[in-house]
């Protein structure tokens, strides 16, 4: 029998099955072959084949998974390995909020790029506008409009936006993600008020724990095949997984210009002589702070440690000077500096 993954946790799946009914499943064998080696198994999303418990009718046993369209995942530091957070999705919203928490482009940047890894479009969604939103704030939805990503701005809180965020996830399967705080779970019951009942009415059948956004969860919106998938807040998504040389690739605005770089595809993009992109970030063609998420991520990926938090606000970059910007100094705008000056 075929069934979707709504969600899982330790090695226990909530399965909607093409009979109609829920299950609660583990994965015969205990793990599933072609996922060996990632921080977890099944993601939601996912589509698999059970084999249902002859004697209760909300039970059965995972056999196998069926092949992934694409996967949006992240690098999980605890466990030192690849974890997926959804499957076979159509769109990745990156939620965000202009104060409480600020709004943190950086961020945005790193969930980019994992919506171009998984080769699906992203969507920006600023939410919280009723609390007001900083010109810095408007610049930057701008220049990621510029980029090709949709922005939409809307407020739970207010009820403004949400019909337009209601026609752009449509009849598609979308992953929300976001920083802690930014009101993904406001968004998602504006959206279908029965999430709330939904997620009780699961957490009662199978006598879990009410569910507070602690593991992705995968909810059916009305009868048009509109799906979503809640995730919970982070503080800072790591990436791994890229060649150091590739990362080029998932910023678009610096792939365009790789190809006429004097050092080719073996330019690093950081300070050679005759660097396109290195150019365009000094004459303001590539706006600088996307510049530096690349340089930051990129170091990331060379590292072999990964990046830590310490006192250092960006280890691993000291003496890497980088393109001076038109009027004095390397480093991020003085004037951004404490709403986009953060990874996190």
């Amino acid at each position: 029998m075929k069934a979707l993954v709504l969600s899982g946790t330790n090695n226990l799946f909530t399965l909607d099955c093409e009979d109609g009914s829920l299950r609660l499943c583990g994965i015969k064998g205990k793990r599933i072959k072609d996922l060996s080696g990632t921080y977890n198994s099944l993601a939601a999303g996912d589509f698999v084949e059970l084999e249902p418990d002859p004697d209760r009718v909300d039970r059965g046993m995972i056999l196998s998974m069926l092949p992934r369209r694409n996967v949006y995942g992240r690098f999980n530091e605890k466990g030192r390995s690849a974890q997926a957070i959804a499957a076979n999705i159509d769109l990745v919203v990156c939620v965000s909020s202009p104060k409480l928490p600020p709004f943190r482009p950086r961020f945005v940047d790193r969930v980019a790029v994992l919506a171009e890894a998984a080769h699906v479009p992203l969507l920006i969604v600023l939410n919280k506008t009723d609390l007001g939103v900083e010109e810095e704030v408007v610049e930057r939805l701008d220049e990621y409009r510029k980029l090709g990503y949709d922005t939409i701005l809307v407020s739970a809180a207010a009820g403004e936006g949400i019909e337009e965020l209601r026609g752009r996830v449509e009849g598609l399967i979308s992953v929300f993600t976001g920083q802690s705080g930014v009101g993904k779970s406001s968004l998602l019951n504006r959206l279908d008020p029965s999430i709330e009942r939904m997620t009780g009415e699961v957490s009662e059948k199978f006598e879990r724990g009410k569910h507070t956004t602690t593991m992705a969860r995968l909810y059916p919106l009305g009868a048009g095949g509109t799906k979503i998938i809640d995730t919970p807040g982070v503080r800072r998504l790591a990436l791994r997984g890229i060649e150091p040389d590739s990362l080029v690739a998932y910023f678009p605005e610096l792939a365009k210009l790789a190809p006429l770089c004097g050092f080719g595809l073996s330019c690093t993009h950081e300070d050679e002589e005759g660097c396109r992109i290195v150019q365009a970030v000094e004459s303001d063609e590539i706006h600088y702070d996307r510049y530096e998420s690349y340089l930051r991520i990129r170091t990331e990926l060379e590292s072999a440690t990964g990046y830590k938090r310490s006192g250092n606000r960006d280890p691993g970059r000291k003496g890497r000077s980088g393109p001076r910007r038109p009027g004095g100094g390397t480093g991020a705008r003085s004037s951004m500096r404490g709403i986009f000056d953060d990874d996190e």
